[in-house]
């Protein structure tokens, strides 16, 4: 079914179901802070928020079957212990593409936990990158369950750590790299919860940031620092308390009235009932210190709801100019990306007009997210990827219960440099959203005057029979402007996917392709991130990695790197969610069989 509107009683379920964040629950045992295995909730980013690591009770009777279990003992780790750094080398020996490719997180660090009287609890999902790199010292932030570890206490089942937010660090060039976890707030609250954004000032510190916990276990945006090229990290500290937070961006650059002060910038989603605002704090003092204010709480209307999502701050290095683009949740088919600009380090901002024909107004760009809806259960309903048939008959004939698939967004990634603006989009080819026939592609839009005007979109990557879909699109700018890397990832026609990159050139006004070239040196499968393990589609799904939710596999972005803005022979990097490795599944698995599981992966365009 084609939908041409989002209408009635099931938009408003779908607006409701997002608007919960999720916040795990803290109890203390015996002095030690821990969140209940029952408690640790996902929430729905496909119409507007998630988490990204929410976590299913198999039945909600976790408790009782801890209560059960208490005489057979605690259970054992299968794998190595969490916490730490772990060192492994190209491609970990697995097979010659790692000449090309280079596997990121340290599979080493991916565990099974065995419990007496419970299911095996699998841990080995990487996935959503964010990258910075200088000369051969390249950092890249990922989420990850392999931080997870469960404790059976008397009163049940319980996480004693919950380190959601990975990294890894190559000082060759992506030869090579050590993987672990930044720390939380407190040894003692071992508790971070991913959507990692990183950040490079002129001096080399490395900001990482995520989500997180206060000391009275309030929601947090919390930040990082490292001052070795990402070998060590900072405990975090707390940018902002919020319960309802959610995809937390970074950037960082110059002040336009300080040139030699480097601004930290962060912009978020706050959740609260009925809506959201766009949030924004900014540090001064290299992240010690920071002020924050709201910077678009939006209004329902006819056209436009009352929530916003995945903004993407930048800052152009030539002049401090800071851009704020975000999408704005519309009731039609069409979404709009907005974007915001300061010109004085986020004292004011002002909106930019893209005069885009037919949209709802002149600060509108309108954009149908790509995908088909599928029910992810308790996760809500998804616009996803799919891999394999639906497992039942659509409901309503337009959502689809589809048990390979990964969840889609639409995050305006933008890169600028001298007032060259670049943003890239994942597109449907239909003007229908959820439409099981459409296809997808990458636009560009560009403008050389700061956002004053608007070239006509380019289609960096289209749709074809052979490669129907194209998603999750990263850029990065090169030789002074002049041209931009964009990096996303290709679904085939026998639905693996595979990333690649597209080279554009600015010519006068306006962008072409210069070239495209593979990210990935092979192209892989979906997770079963969202199986029924019943016959009954009303029960609920589960991921087969047990602090994932459901339909989450390669994750909502990926990272595009150049060497150097500055550089005209810059070579790109990017790292992204890849599943070519395969997982074998302990006995007893809820989801038996070899699988794909999701890692990440690091290439180069020249290699």
């Amino acid at each position: 079914m084609k939908c041409s509107v989002r209408l009635g009683a099931f938009a408003a379920a779908l607006v409701a179901i997002s608007a919960v964040p999720a916040r795990a629950e803290f109890v203390t045992i015996n002095g030690q802070v821990v969140i209940p295995y029952d408690s640790f909730r996902e929430d729905d980013e496909g119409s507007a928020q998630d988490t990204k690591a929410g976590l299913l009770s198999a039945g909600g009777q976790v408790l009782a079957r801890a209560q059960r279990a208490l005489q057979s003992g605690n259970g054992v780790i299968v794998g190595p212990s969490i916490g730490g750094q772990s060192l492994h080398g190209q491609g970990n020996g697995h097979d010659d593409e790692a000449t090309r490719n280079t596997q990121v997180n340290d599979p080493a660090l991916d565990s099974v936990q065995i419990i007496p009287g419970f299911f095996p609890f699998e841990f080995g999902t990487e996935s959503e990158t964010s990258m910075v790199s200088r000369g051969r010292d390249i950092v890249v932030g990922y989420n990850t369950s392999a931080g997870s570890h469960l404790t059976l206490f008397p009163d049940g089942l319980f996480f004693t750590q919950l380190l959601l937010s990975g990294y890894s660090v190559s000082h060759d060039g992506g030869k090579t790299w050590k993987s672990g976890f930044v720390p939380g707030i407190s040894p003692d609250l071992p508790f971070t919860f991913g959507d990692p954004s990183v950040a490079m000032d002129r001096r080399g510190n490395i900001f990482y940031t995520s989500l997180g916990i206060d000391f009275a276990f309030n929601g947090a945006l919390i930040i990082n620092k490292s001052s070795d090229s990402g070998d060590t990290w900072s405990p975090a500290t707390v940018i902002v308390t919020d319960n309802g937070s959610d995809k937390e961006w970074l950037a960082i650059g110059a002040d336009p009235k300080n040139p030699s002060r480097d601004n930290l910038y962060v912009t978020w989603t706050s959740y609260y009932n009925g809506g959201n605002t766009l949030n924004f704090a900014r540090s001064i003092d290299g992240g010690n210190t920071w002020t924050k204010k709201v910077l678009f709480a939006p209004a329902g209307d006819a056209n436009n709801s009352s929530f916003i999502q995945f903004s993407n701050p930048v800052v152009d290095p030539l002049n401090g100019r800071l851009y704020v683009p975000f999408l704005h949740f519309s009731t039609t088919n069409a979404d709009n990306v907005r974007m915001l600009v300061s010109d004085d380090g986020g004292d004011t901002f002002s909106f930019v007009a893209f005069n885009s024909p037919g949209a709802i107004d002149a600060f509108a760009l309108p954009n149908v997210t790509p995908g088909v809806l599928n029910d992810c259960t308790s996760s809500g309903f998804r616009e996803v990827l799919k891999q394999g048939s639906s497992t039942f008959p659509p409901q309503q004939g337009f959502i689809f219960s589809y048990e390979r698939v990964t969840r889609l967004i639409s995050q305006p990634s933008t890169a600028v440099f001298g007032g060259n603006v670049f943003i890239a989009l994942n597109s449907s080819t239909s003007p229908n959203l959820w439409d099981p026939t459409a296809g997808s592609q990458i636009r560009v839009i560009f403008s050389r005057d700061g956002g004053k005007t608007w070239a006509d979109p380019l289609v960096a990557a289209p749709s074809t029979s052979a490669d129907p879909q194209h998603v999750h699109p990263s850029i990065a700018v090169a030789n002074f402007g002049a041209s931009a890397v964009v990096g996303y990832y290709v679904q085939q026609k026998n639905e693996k996917l595979r990333t690649e990159l597209a080279t554009l050139k600015v010519t006068g006004n306006h962008l072409k392709v210069q070239d495209r070239s593979p990210l990935s040196s092979v192209a892989f499968d979906l997770t079963p991130s969202n199986v029924h393990l019943s016959s009954n589609p009303a029960d609920d799904t589960i991921n087969w990695d047990s602090t994932i939710v459901q339909c989450y596999d390669i994750g909502e972005y990926m990272s595009v790197n150049t060497s150097s803005f500055w550089d005209a022979d810059s070579r790109a990097s990017a790292a992204w969610g890849d599943n070519r490795r395969s997982w074998t599944p302990p006995p007893g698995s809820l989801v038996p069989g070899v699988h794909p599981q999701a890692d990440v992966f690091f290439g180069r365009a020249d290699q």
